[in-house]
């Protein structure tokens, strides 16, 4: 099995602040008092730019579900010795997180900082440098496979890392997350308090997920939440601790609180030991929260406020203070709650009292990770070294990789992309070189906010090649690689250009950088013995059908297969309905295209295929379409597939 590419995102190198910095912190937390009282904030719950909605922008959990099974924090040892010094701060683990995400509108914070742990020590570990796993999997594997919380969107961090440890999850490609939870539009059992199961966790994973590798953790245990046994943990084991607490409205400034909150703090991420008002309201609606610790400062400081928002005085008449805080990573997104924090938007600073009083502390360890070998021709950097197919010393005696007469890089310029404009925007590239060509490969870098607005095209001498056709739902931006066959055997020297338009309004973006890989024959010609094999007789594709239409093709002559490249055409008029696998019987099955909600006809597409790479031609081959949404039919007209041996 092909295993998935990891997504490539870049880890913030966070700054570590300077005293002179904390310094300051700490003077535009305390500065304005006399004048403000701490916060000039209305106490009503709606929405303001500064301060987030307590039912969108910063959802809160069941705070019971947190709490289940969790022996008494007094019966837990401390992880470190009693006259143990530990220094003033302590941030070595910020630099290996992954980056802030957003839990949107669901209350699964628990599930988001046990992801993150798992995230932080796969990068510990050191094998995949860019982990990113499937919150939405979670989600799911703790609800149905570990069969806990079946009725509540909430989880705890004991029976999240259960699920990693004995069912495993995948990466974020396999099962892209949903910020926002089941309704009836999704289903109508999606109301209500009694719930079925399947609106907690937006249905079931698609086969991309069920088929996709997992990745696991070994089994976690709760810790004392005194400050100095979490101190000992993260200095000692140099891993992050998850924290499950008891959610206060007005310490956390959040929207949803009936008094007085600070705007100032929540942009910083500071949250404050709850006054005696904050903890009888918040009770009134309990909930909770989760985060993860990664560090600590003993010189923050903030003021101790009181019901109004004002600083509560102490006895010499100055505003009395809070110092002493664990520095965690949020799941809000960095749009707004710790927006100025020094370690990035997203992190926050957590009282020491807070936490031992009212927060539950569990932990894991590094995972044992073994990848696959490299596969040759996949496009996929299996063994996850940086090197991929035939760039890694793995490929080195593979027939796949032996030399033409060279392969020449070359990088297109940058381009913005006109909203919601057929015109779209090109992007050139001149070769001069000559030869003709065996193996082209495009790569692209893309931003655009809702990537099935685009179509991006490859241009050569009036042939155009269509690489994304509108593909992708609703998610970010067009980070791929497609190999191009249409132009193996024309000479390479000529005009490339890459065209990209955007067929809908309200979303923008722009071509960041793209490569155009050019292969040529050695002696200046190709020789190839590529066979192409076709079935033109047309077959219905049954609606809304799991077992979808099949269209087998018969291949006598054997040999061993080195390059495989399938090509479709399909009558249909949601192309996002459709699924497509490519099956060689008794042998294994390849997924080429997953249903995504995209809208538009299918038309003709052609797939590179590397799963069946060095396999024996001979043998039945079976196309399998399946419609997975009603409403619209299609008819398979033609398939075929060029072998190269």
């Amino acid at each position: 099995m092909q295993e998935p590419r990891v997504l490539s995102r870049k880890r913030r190198d966070p700054a570590q602040p300077t005293p002179w910095l904390r310094k300051l912190l700490v003077a535009s937390m305390l500065g304005g008092l006399a004048t403000l009282g701490c916060s000039s904030e209305d106490p009503s719950p709606e929405p303001t730019p500064d301060i987030a909605n307590s039912n969108e922008d910063a959802p809160v959990s069941d705070v019971d579900a947190l709490f289940l099974d969790a022996p008494p924090d007094g019966e837990l040892p401390d992880e470190g010795k009693a006259d143990a010094v530990y220094p003033a701060t302590y941030t070595d683990l910020v630099a290996l997180q992954s980056p802030i995400r957003s839990q949107g509108s669901r209350g699964v914070c628990s599930i988001f900082s046990t992801t993150a742990l798992m995230e932080h020590l796969y990068i510990a570990e050191g094998t995949i440098t860019n982990p990113d796993f499937s919150e939405q999997y979670l989600q799911w594997a703790v609800k149905t496979q570990v069969k806990a919380f079946t009725s509540t969107e909430g989880s705890n961090a004991q029976s999240n890392i259960d699920a990693i440890n004995r069912f495993g999850i995948t990466e974020e490609s396999a099962w892209p997350y949903q910020a926002r939870p089941w309704s009836t539009a999704n289903d109508p059992a999606c109301t209500g308090e009694d719930r079925p199961t399947k609106c907690y966790t937006n249905g079931d994973p698609p086969e991309s997920a069920t088929s996709a590798d997992k990745f696991y953790l070994p089994k976690g245990r709760w810790i004392s939440s005194r400050r100095n046994s979490i101190k000992a943990y993260l200095t000692n084991n140099k891993q992050a601790v998850i924290a499950g607490m008891t959610f206060f409205y007005q310490s956390w400034n959040h929207g949803g609180s009936p008094l007085k909150v600070d705007k100032n703090l929540w942009r910083q991420g500071v949250i404050t030991y709850p006054n005696a008002t904050d903890k009888e309201k918040s009770l009134e609606k309990r909930a909770g929260h989760s985060i993860l610790i990664v560090g600590w400062d003993d010189e923050i400081t903030a003021p101790v406020r009181d019901e109004n928002g004002d600083p509560v005085m102490g006895d010499d008449g100055e505003p009395e203070v809070e110092k002493g805080f664990f520095i965690f990573k949020n799941s809000w997104g960095t749009g707004s709650f710790g927006k100025t924090n020094p370690y990035g938007p997203g992190f926050g600073y957590l009282s020491y009292r807070y936490v031992e009083e009212y927060g539950r502390a569990y932990v894991s360890s590094l995972p044992e990770v073994e990848l696959p070998a490299e596969v040759c021709g996949d496009e996929v950097d299996d063994d996850r070294d940086g090197d991929v197919d035939c760039d890694d010393a793995d490929c080195s005696e593979d027939a796949a990789c032996a030399p033409a007469s060279g392969t020449l890089t070359f990088q297109g310029p940058a381009s913005d992309i006109p909203d919601n404009d057929p015109a779209g925007t090109t992007s050139d590239i001149v070769v001069s070189e000559t030869g003709e060509i065996a193996a082209v490969k495009v790569s692209v870098d893309i931003s655009h906010t809702y990537r099935s607005d685009l179509r991006v095209k490859l241009v050569k001498a009036g042939t155009e090649v269509v690489l994304h056709d509108r593909d992708g739902g609703s998610a970010d931006d067009i980070v791929e690689s497609w190999g191009v066959t249409q132009f193996n055997g024309v000479d390479a020297a000529g005009t490339w250009t890459l065209a990209v338009s955007d067929h809908a309004g309200a979303d923008t973006g722009r071509i960041n950088s793209w490569t155009l890989e050019i292969t040529t024959c050695a002696g200046g010609s190709c020789t190839t013995n590529a066979t192409t094999y076709e079935n033109t007789d047309p077959v219905a594709i049954p609606d809304s059908d799991p077992t979808g239409a099949s269209s087998d093709i018969t291949i006598a002559d054997g040999g061993a297969i080195s390059a495989l490249t399938v090509g479709v055409d399909i009558t249909h008029p949601y192309k996002g309905d459709l699924t497509i696998k490519l099956q060689k019987l008794t042998v294994g099955e390849a997924v080429l295209l997953t249903a995504d909600a995209s809208d538009g006809p299918f038309g003709t597409r052609t797939f590179e295929v590397g799963d069946f790479l060095g396999e024996d031609a001979a043998g039945t081959w079976r196309l399998v379409v399946v419609d997975e949404a009603g409403g619209d039919v299609g008819t398979l007209e033609s398939w075929s597939m060029t072998v190269s041996r």
